[in-house]
């Protein structure tokens, strides 16, 4: 049984974070998304600011995976273990 407080959490999370979330679910329970699974990798991004000194900045976090002959990927978080 899914404990109300997280239930609560869910309700009130918004879209991106719903997403994020499926994505998240789908990888845990072995689904696929159009018949290609969902595949994590760690990317460096450059902010593009002629100012910064620090770039590239990262890693983050990335679910990638493939729809309708189109690679997609999706934010998920500079460290995976807080949101796995």
């Amino acid at each position: 049984m899914v404990d109300r407080e997280i239930l609560e959490a869910i309700s009130e999370l918004g879209e991106s974070d719903l997403k994020r979330l499926r994505i998240l679910i789908d990888n845990k329970l072995g689904s696929e998304i159009n018949e290609q699974k969902i595949s994590y990798r760690q990317k460096s991004i450059k902010c593009g600011r002629e100012s910064c000194n620090s770039c590239p900045h990262g890693p983050y976090w990335y679910a990638e995976w493939s729809e309708n002959g189109k690679r997609n990927t999706k934010y998920l978080g500079k460290i995976l273990n807080e949101i796995n």
